[in-house]
């Protein structure tokens, strides 16, 4: 193996120890991800980074101390610079700006808006198959959950604010942008357009100054976010906003080109690995088998048999698109006895994620090291 590939492998055993890691194959198609992503200096710039942020001259320290080379400050800079707007890798709002490790997804995958080639988009789908799926749903708290359409929800519901979208979206004092949606972008890339709708502008965002600063997304009023809601809801696209109380993000998807949705429907019973807390329920002596709800699940949950929908609630993840649509109103979303409240904040999501894959010494020292600044 020569010295540069040493390097790469480096890279993905040290990205494989992040809250969402990045498993070796037996084929390798991590390393040319990689490849694609870093060159080789950006590769041991990378290996100086953690999932907490690092000044600029605590990383040319790291560099200097791990390899023996000497850099300028401005050097330094130059380099983590163009890491963070090619999306390699991730930074602080403000300045003096602060950089860490991305995650492939949600990150470094993500981060690719606008930049996707065919062949990355061919390794994407290489790796999640062959090893990223498993990494991405093994821990019991996703980064994404699936929250109902309101039009589904019956007025005597009570439901909880970080389950109603209409009302984060109200109540936020953060700036909201609207992005571009890669999942789709890069299935059209492969010759495979959306089939759910022509607009794939369908990714809102909270106070994402770091897609702002990569030319990546726009900034709307609220009336505009609830304009593109009401739009989802009438197309087909299931709410997934991240997992946490305040989410960072308000993603529309759907069956064919989601990321996330594609890859937890290859799965027997995808419901377990999305977060919701509601389900369908058909009413059969008001269903007339008009196959509506079926063309509308984006999950492959419900099918008609002797001119009813029936309801494969190891598929059904709550999302309401097939009440919104029911003309007779043969369908409605029932609340889950037991629900699923997100944690508290994004790095509350993630230390919980990561707590999940080490001990709870090696936890608490994790912690500690964020806190302090050092790298995990």
């Amino acid at each position: 193996m020569d010295s540069e590939i040493i390097y790469y492998r480096l890279l993905q055993e040290h990205l494989d120890k992040l809250p969402i890691g990045y498993p070796k194959t037996n084929s390798g198609v991590e390393i040319r991800i990689l490849q694609l992503l870093f060159t080789p200096i950006e590769v041991k710039v990378a290996l100086c980074l953690s999932l907490g942020n690092a000044s600029v001259e605590t990383v040319r320290k790291r560099i200097g101390k791990k390899f023996g080379i000497s850099y300028v400050p401005d050097k330094v800079a130059t380099i983590l610079h163009d890491m963070f707007m090619k999306g390699a890798i991730s930074r602080s709002n403000s300045e003096p700006f602060k950089y860490s490790n991305a995650m492939l997804a949600i990150g470094m995958f993500e981060n690719q808006l606008g930049e996707l080639s065919k062949e990355m988009m061919e390794l994407i789908h290489q790796y999640f198959d062959e090893g990223f799926n498993d990494e991405f749903f093994k821990s019991s708290l996703p980064q994404l959950r699936a929250s109902p359409h309101m039009k589904a929800i019956v007025p005597e519901f009570n439901i909880a604010t970080y389950d109603n979208m209409r009302e984060i979206v109200e109540k936020t004092n953060k700036s909201i942008q609207v992005a571009n949606c890669v999942c789709k972008e890069g299935e059209a890339i492969l010759g495979k357009p959306c089939k759910q709708t022509k607009d794939i502008e369908v990714c809102l965002m909270f106070d994402a100054k770091n897609y702002l600063d990569r030319g990546k997304a726009r900034t709307i009023t609220k009336d505009e976010c609830m304009e593109i809601i009401n739009r989802a809801e009438r197309e087909g696209l299931v709410l997934q906003p991240g997992n946490s109380l305040q989410p960072f993000c308000i993603c529309l998807c759907c069956g064919c080109c989601c990321g996330v949705l594609t890859s937890a429907k290859k799965y027997e019973k995808p419901a377990e690995l999305i977060a919701h807390n509601f389900y369908a329920k058909v009413e059969e002596e008001l269903c007339s088998g008009c196959t509506i709800c079926v063309d509308r699940c984006q999950m492959s949950a419900i099918q008609i048999e002797n001119k009813k929908a029936i309801i494969d609630l190891d598929r059904c993840i709550g999302c309401g698109l097939c009440v919104t649509t029911c003309k007779k109103e043969a369908l409605c979303l029932l609340e889950k006895t037991k629900k699923t409240i997100p944690p508290r904040n994004v790095a509350m999501l993630y230390l919980g994620i990561l707590s999940h894959k080490v001990s709870k010494r090696r936890m608490m020292g994790n912690m500690l090291k964020l806190l302090t600044g050092k790298q995990l």
